[in-house]
């Protein structure tokens, strides 16, 4: 709608499907469309055309509606001064974008501009993901190549460096639903994400690095100072907020590396950010944006490289607790990781977990007894402390 020669265009209906992304260009010429078109084309229909009226509209948008086509303009010529309302309301039922224009329009102009358009972003596109994608093996690169590869795309390697990672969490409801179901709407957010987050980048003069996958959306954030780049980091917390305010089938979780001074680090300002997004997907913090700097202890857990003896730390502490709740209904897990968070203050604890003091009081007698640990001991505190951190990372089977 940005480009001249839709100046006097309007859209008429299917205002729900404007996401949908435009493959080709294409001018009716045919009664049918679908042997001619392989989904995604934006379809130019001429008033002048013989034949074309009322009814012949519906079937078409009811045609480009079942070939999943991106949305229709109608040069209203001299068989329509306006749409009607009948072929509006089908749009809408179908979500398919309707364009009108009274009189005549150039179809020549019109495939020319959108086609421009189409390539330009094809070539950005393609240009951005391989620069993000070869810096993430920059382990095989020199310094120089890596060097290089910035300076291709106009990004000085001094710069100040931070990944961003946009966690797309489809909601239970969701996530019931078919695979391709899902899969379209993970698409349509990750564009939601891309169109805001390009205009946000053009404002700023710079290039949108980025890379698409199903259930993330990665970007390569760069600045000439740290306080710049903690600039941008704020202003995607911003759009993530209003992303989640504005759709309710999902929750997106915004996780940030740490800054990266040096480029070859992408890779591990990567790593960084998908484990701090893990951690917002299993909702242990509170926040839907947080940076691998501002997870605390987590930290620890990240640079712990074997993995195996991160549980065999957790089974030491927790193991016996948890198969004590296999065994019955006493919740000693959940009782004493309440018990931590809370400082060790009875009261509070009683209340979070609304029992009497009294049950509380046993539950953590069956606890010592059971571990063979005194929790009030500030090391035995810090060691089931630790334990729980693991815990959160790498949970045993949910209690039935």
């Amino acid at each position: 709608m940005e480009l001249d020669i839709f100046h006097n265009v309007k859209l008429k209906a299917g205002r729900k499907g404007l996401d949908r992304a435009v493959s080709w260009v294409y001018a009716k010429h045919t009664k049918t469309i679908t042997e001619w078109v392989h989904g995604r084309e934006f379809i130019l229909v001429s008033g002048y055309e013989y034949g074309i009226d009322e009814a012949e509209l519906l079937k078409l948008i009811e045609e480009a509606a079942q070939n999943n086509l991106s949305g229709i303009l109608v040069e209203g010529g001299i068989n329509f001064k306006e749409m009607p309302a009948s072929v509006i309301k089908k749009a809408d039922e179908k979500e398919l974008p309707l364009f009108f224009v009274r009189g005549v329009i150039s179809f020549l102009d019109v495939t020319h501009d959108v086609l421009a358009l189409i390539m330009e972003n094809r070539y950005l596109k393609i240009q951005n993901v391989s620069l993000l994608d070869k810096l993430l093996n920059a382990a095989s690169l020199s310094q120089k190549e890596v060097d290089n590869l910035f300076c291709g795309t106009g990004i000085s390697p001094d710069s100040y460096f931070m990944l961003a990672v946009f966690n797309i969490n489809t909601l239970d409801t969701l996530s019931k639903r078919q695979t391709t179901d899902r899969a379209d709407v993970l698409i349509g957010v990750a564009r939601i994400l891309e169109k805001h987050i390009s205009s946000l980048f053009e404002q700023m003069g710079k290039s949108t690095i980025y890379k698409v996958n199903l259930d993330s959306v990665d970007y390569l954030l760069y600045a000439d100072t740290e306080e710049e780049l903690m600039e941008v980091a704020d202003a995607l917390s911003q759009i993530n907020a209003n992303v989640n305010a504005e759709h309710h089938d999902y929750d997106i979780y915004l996780s940030f590396s740490s800054i990266l001074s040096e480029s070859r680090n992408v890779l591990n300002g990567l790593n960084e950010a998908y484990f701090t997004g893990n951690l917002l997907n299993k909702k242990i913090f509170a926040e839907t944006s947080k940076h691998f700097s501002d997870i605390g202890s987590y930290q620890i857990l990240f640079y712990t490289e074997d993995k195996a003896k991160l549980l065999v730390f957790r089974d030491r502490y927790l193991k016996k607790l948890y198969e004590a709740d296999l065994e019955g209904t006493s919740q000693l897990m959940e009782t004493l990781h309440t018990f931590l968070l809370q400082g060790g203050n009875m009261m509070q604890t009683s209340k979070t977990l609304f029992i009497h003091r009294n049950t509380l009081q046993y539950r953590l007698e069956r606890i010592e007894t059971i571990t063979g640990r005194n929790i009030n001991g500030y090391q035995a505190r810090r060691d089931f402390v630790n334990a729980f951190l693991i815990h959160d990372l790498f949970p045993y089977p949910e209690v039935l």
